[in-house]
């Protein structure tokens, strides 16, 4: 998993590279590169430990009250605290629970896990906001985050065979599903909380893992059974409340 993760901002930096050069950096980047280490190299290695240990129906939902966390988080960037958006950011925390139950069983370690990681995105989405606020484009937001995860990961990467999977992997669609969740996804996210908020921006971003089931249902992986249907009730309902 550490290996993934690591191949994924190595062909993330790759991609960017040229567009971030060629829209520009500022001093704004700091937040940026703030965030990769919070978010990315932090906070998603906090969740792949948390997934190791407590398995996927502990580490999701707990993992996911980071958008909980955000609503607070977001007060201090000067956003309102919405009491309809407490209340969306609830009800998305029990739909991802719903989810992601049936699979693997909890532990203290692994709830802390979760925890840590969504204490790490919270603060690192925030600084993606920040960064945009102060003029970085969203490209390069999604660069530098991405290259300062690579440079806070690489320590780790040692005798991981990085290279040698490399060579493996880059006529795979794995660089490609790279770009395009840890560019373009955060390209979006970064011209999202500038816009409309990092508030709301992260509930509306909630429905990430539904929209994953509903992905691998459309390519005939899985069947949908009632819990899914319930999670979908819950996370489309956080949304609409969240918007009224």
């Amino acid at each position: 998993m550490a290996r993934l993760n690591t191949l994924r901002v190595v062909y993330t930096s790759i991609a960017l590279l040229a567009p971030a050069l060629l829209l520009g950096l500022n001093r704004a980047a700091l937040y940026a590169a703030l965030s990769g280490v919070l978010s990315l190299a932090l906070g998603d290695s906090l969740y792949l430990k948390s997934i190791k240990t407590a398995g996927v129906s502990i580490a999701a939902p707990a993992s996911y009250s980071y958008i909980l966390m955000e609503q607070f988080v977001a007060v201090a960037l000067g956003e309102p605290l919405r009491p309809t958006y407490l209340v969306s950011s609830l009800i998305i925390v029990a739909g991802i629970y719903v989810l992601s139950r049936g699979e693997g069983e909890g532990r203290l370690l692994g709830v802390l896990y979760a925890l840590g990681a969504a204490a790490s995105w919270a603060g690192g989405y925030a600084a993606i906001k920040v960064a945009g606020a102060g003029g970085l484009n969203p490209i390069s937001t999604a660069f530098v985050r991405a290259l300062t995860a690579l440079a806070a990961l690489s320590w780790s990467a040692r005798g991981l065979g990085v290279g040698e999977a490399m060579r493996r992997t880059w006529r795979t669609p794995l660089p490609i599903i790279a770009v395009l969740d840890l560019g373009v996804g955060a390209a979006l996210f970064a011209y999202s909380a500038v816009a409309i908020g990092v508030s709301l921006t992260v509930i509306i971003t909630g429905v990430e893992p539904l929209a994953a089931q509903i992905m691998a249902r459309a390519m005939g992986k899985e069947r949908p059974g009632l819990r899914e249907y319930v999670a979908a009730v819950l996370i489309l309902t956080a949304i609409i409340i969240s918007l009224i």
